[in-house]
């Protein structure tokens, strides 16, 4: 289970997949104000860390590519969500990030030997490919009705549902959620307007 305690995690991220996290990096904080995570190095390193993807980050970040990257798994999501399948140019596209150059190498755990992939060279092709990888897996499960977003039209927080009876609504149910049952109380409770009728 993820440490709610760490303010990554807290944050909302790290709790699905890493592909939703680059995806969401562009966020909405519910009222439409927007921030770019990516232009924050210390959410970069955090990112990194928690998938396991690298210890630090690596040096000339390419944030033209990362960019571009988080449009193409922004638009394959909206498509996935809208009930249309990935056509080839979608997995194409996905594809290129995909192919790096790797070596199957042993490793010694306390279980035993394993054997993992590792990257020819390290460094952003690498990580950007795991993060593609990761948004293959999903659509191996072939569970596209569980890939929603948040309809609270001010957020746009894409998330992947895993609640066994794929009931989940929104993003957080404390924030987004809540401000939506304080927003219909409120319309519910408030008392008619009086009309004004013009005297003879």
């Amino acid at each position: 289970m993820k440490d709610r305690r760490d303010p990554y995690v807290a944050a909302g991220f790290g709790r699905e997949y890493p592909w939703l996290d680059l995806a969401n990096s562009l966020e909405w904080n519910g009222y439409g104000e927007l921030t770019d995570h990516l232009r924050n190095s210390t959410w970069l390193a955090q990112m990194l860390k928690h998938w396991d993807l690298a210890p630090e980050i690596p040096a000339s970040v390419p944030f033209e590519k990362i960019v571009a990257f988080r449009e193409l798994l922004r638009r394959l999501a909206s498509k996935l969500h809208s009930g249309a399948s990935l056509d080839a140019r979608g997995l194409a596209a996905l594809n290129l990030y995909l192919n790096v150059p790797v070596r199957l190498k042993l490793f010694q755990h306390q279980n035993g030997v394993r054997s993992e992939l590792v990257p020819l060279h390290a460094g952003w092709p690498w990580i950007l490919s795991r993060i593609a990888a990761s948004f293959a897996d999903m659509l191996a499960l072939n569970r596209p009705d569980r890939l929603k977003y948040c309809p609270n039209e001010g957020c746009k927080w894409i998330f992947f549902d895993q609640t066994k009876a794929n009931t989940r609504r929104w993003c957080n149910d404390r924030t987004c959620g809540n401000r939506e049952r304080v927003r219909r109380a409120r319309a519910k409770n408030k008392p008619p307007q009086r009309r004004l009728t013009s005297s003879s």
